[in-house]
Order: C-alpha cells, then sequence, then structure tokens
C-alpha cells in the first residue's frame, strides 16, 4: 500500500512540472528508441530473407552448380577449366546415397525465346526440370498436371506455363491441351502453375515455362558443354548441414572431387544475415548507451534540483513519523517513474520509426517485395528493463541525500 502512495505522489510530481519532466527525459526517449528501432529493422530485414526464402522453397534450400568461374585464394577469379560437370544420373544417385536429402530437381534455363499461339508471339524464358521441381520450390500447378517421370522418359513435348503465360499467350481461353510453340517446336500445355507475383526472390516466375528436362536437353542443349544446377531440400532445416555432407560425399566419389562444384545453402545465408544483424545491433547499441547514459544523469541531476525543492516537505514528512527508508523509498520511486515513463514512450516511438521505415523501404526503394514491420519483442523488454534500472542508479544519490536529512534542518530550509 505504501509503495502504491509513493507511486501516486510521484507521478503527481511529474504533472506538475511536465515540460521540465518531459526535458529530462528525452535522453532516455532517445536512446530507448534508437536501441529498440533499429533493432526491429534489423530482425525485419532477418524475416524478409527467411520469407523470400520461403517463397523460393524454404529454409532448407540446398543449391549446387559447376561455376565458371573460380577465385583463387589471392582474390583473382580463373575460369573454371576443368572438364567435369553434373550429370543427370547425379540425381539418382543423390536420391539414393544421401538419407538426409528429402527431395531434389535438376534444373537448366534459357535466354527468352519467342513463344507463339495462334499467331500471337512474346518472349519468354523456359527451363528444363525434373517432377520434384513443384515440390523443391513449393510451386504447384492451379490448373491441369505437373510435369511426370513418364515423360522425361518419353522426351515429351509437353509444358507447364505461369500464371502470366497465360494471360499473354491465351486470354480467356482455357489454356490446357493448348498447343503453343518454343521457337518452331510444339508443346501441348499441360498446366498452369499458380501465381507467385513479381517478389524479389521469385521475379519472373510466372512468365516462363517449364518443359520436361530430357527435352530440354536433347532438343535445345545438344553436345553443348553446359551444365545445370541441382536444387535440394533437407528433411529439416536441422539437417542441412549433414544433408549437403552427404551430396558432398557422393559428388566425390562420382566426379573425384566435389571442389568443382559450388554449394550454397539458405541456412548459411541466414546465418550470415544473422551475423550481420548482430554487429549492426552491437555497434547501435553502444551509440544509444550514450544517449542513456546522458538520460540517467539528466534524472540524477533533476532529482537532486527535486531534493533541493521539497527540503521542507521531507522535514515535515519525518517530523511526523517517516522512516529514512520511506523517504529513500518515496525518491527512489520517483526517478524509476521519470525513467520508467521515457522507456515506455521510447517503445512507442520505435513502433512508429519501424512501421514508416519498413512502408519507405516497400514504397520507394524494394517495390518488388513487402519489408515486414517487425517490432522486437524481446528488445522492447529488455529496453523497459533498462529503464527502470537506470532510474534506479541514477536515483539512488538523489534518494539517499534526501533521506539522511534530519527534521530539524528541513524544516529551518527555506
Amino acid at each position: 500500500m505504501q509503495i502504491i502512495q509513493s507511486l501516486l505522489i510521484g507521478l503527481a510530481a511529474l504533472r506538475r512540472n511536465k515540460l521540465r519532466s518531459l526535458l529530462t527525459m528525452l535522453g532516455i526517449i532517445i536512446g530507448i528508441s534508437a536501441v529498440v528501432g533499429m533493432v526491429s529493422i534489423g530482425d525485419g530485414a532477418k524475416f524478409l530473407v527467411l520469407a523470400e526464402f520461403e517463397r523460393m522453397g524454404g529454409s532448407d534450400l540446398i543449391i549446387c552448380f559447376r561455376p565458371r568461374w573460380i577465385q583463387r585464394e589471392d582474390g583473382t577469379w580463373i575460369r573454371n577449366k576443368a572438364p567435369v560437370y553434373l550429370e543427370y544420373e547425379d540425381v539418382d544417385a543423390i536420391t539414393t546415397s544421401c538419407p538426409s536429402v528429402r527431395s531434389i530437381t535438376a534444373e537448366i534455363d534459357t535466354m527468352a525465346r519467342p513463344i507463339s499461339y495462334k499467331g500471337e508471339t512474346k518472349h519468354f524464358r523456359f527451363e528444363g526440370v525434373t517432377p520434384l521441381y513443384s515440390e523443391v520450390h513449393n510451386w504447384h500447378v492451379q490448373s491441369g498436371r505437373f510435369i511426370q517421370q513418364d515423360d522425361l522418359t518419353r522426351n515429351e513435348s509437353v509444358c507447364v506455363i505461369g500464371a502470366q503465360v497465360q494471360k499473354d499467350l491465351f486470354g480467356k481461353t482455357h489454356p490446357i491441351g493448348q498447343e503453343l510453340k518454343i521457337g518452331r517446336q510444339r508443346f501441348t500445355v499441360i498446366g498452369v502453375m499458380q501465381e507467385k507475383g513479381d517478389k524479389m526472390a521469385t521475379e519472373g516466375w510466372d512468365k516462363k515455362l517449364i518443359i520436361p528436362f530430357t527435352t530440354m536437353w536433347t532438343r535445345f542443349i545438344g553436345n553443348q558443354k553446359r551444365g545445370f544446377e541441382l536444387w535440394m531440400k533437407a528433411e529439416n532445416f536441422e539437417k542441412v548441414d549433414q544433408a549437403l555432407a552427404e551430396v558432398m560425399i557422393t559428388l566425390r566419389r562420382r566426379h573425384g572431387s566435389e571442389e568443382h562444384f559450388q554449394f550454397y545453402t539458405a541456412k548459411a545465408v541466414l546465418e550470415d544475415v544473422g551475423k550481420v544483424s548482430q554487429v549492426l545491433k552491437i555497434l547501435l547499441g553502444g551509440v544509444a548507451s550514450i544517449s542513456l547514459l546522458v538520460g540517467g544523469i539528466g534524472i540524477m541531476n533533476i532529482m537532486l534540483v527535486s531534493v533541493t525543492e521539497r527540503t521542507r516537505e521531507i522535514g515535515l514528512r519525518k517530523a511526523v513519523g517517516a522512516r529514512r527508508r520511506d523517504i529513500l523509498q518515496q525518491f527512489l520511486i520517483e526517478s524509476v517513474v521519470l525513467s520508467v515513463s521515457g522507456g515506455l514512450i521510447g517503445i512507442l516511438i520505435s513502433g512508429f520509426i519501424t512501421f514508416v521505415v519498413a512502408w519507405g523501404v516497400t514504397t520507394f526503394l524494394i517495390k518488388e517485395t513487402e519489408w515486414p514491420a517487425v517490432v522486437s519483442l524481446w528488445a522492447a523488454m529488455i529496453a523497459f528493463g533498462s529503464s527502470a534500472l537506470i532510474g534506479m542508479v541514477f536515483g539512488i544519490l538523489p534518494a539517499y541525500k534526501a533521506a539522511r536529512l534530519t527534521p530539524t534542518e528541513a524544516l529551518r530550509h527555506e
């Protein structure tokens, strides 16, 4: 009950000097809003990367390809002249030998080519894939069916088209069963993919055709020395590293070495983003801590002024029976109330900053994606606790000074 009364007295003291209280809290407000705002923006970037990977297939993705250029230890780049390429048989080998790999697809694409339907010609990219492409990329057909193993075995002239291809070439005509031409070769449309939208990771996906991998290889690639990509999904996020190790062992066994290939995992990219975000948080935290220190000093200063202004009040309270610890508690609570109030205002301002930055980035800088407005809950909780701690630490000296006053000294004070 006494604590509640002290709290009410502290709030009343703040209301009596609104402008002075606001100026005192300014350092706390700036420091807290900077810390929480920047941490939230960093978390938003991490969520954005994770969301884009989910659009591509998930955070358990593994990508393998043969690079055209290799970077030496001295930083220079040289052409990859090793006569080693990924082979179609690698898909079966990895499927059989890598238990931590849940699904795998081989992919090879080309530059945009003329695609024709009933005299209408548009230029679209197309790629050859294997049946698990849809599962690996979490991109499924909206109507019709996807490419199957029989289509690869027989080198079928079939294709699945993106949603934008359907709109541009077929309009209101139902495309399933219709024939179109890729160059001079006829293909039958067997499916239409779900619309992905022109976001950052899936830009252009709705504007491409998908054909069987073997059909692409035999009809469009021929005897060219050209590699392709392997896209894989691990059983889960925790098994990404294990799956990658199994894939490397399999390729080493088949090709003599895995050094001719490059590997990327969504997990590694997320870890790199996390490291950069952590460094930024530490730097920003260091800068913001200076503002918090200044705010704490301001609170100490104003509380010392308050003790001087209320010396007669302290003497009167002691004369009617208030103990030293009661006075200490009173001024300590007032200091904490002042600091916590600044912390709460700072947290609210940081939320506003986060939403404004997210809106600005999405509207003006990266229009093809939606930057998430993520307010970091743990950062807000730490900031709230820090503001309370600052109030206690910087309020101890003024409170101790007030508690040491004797009733006779205080009552004589003018």
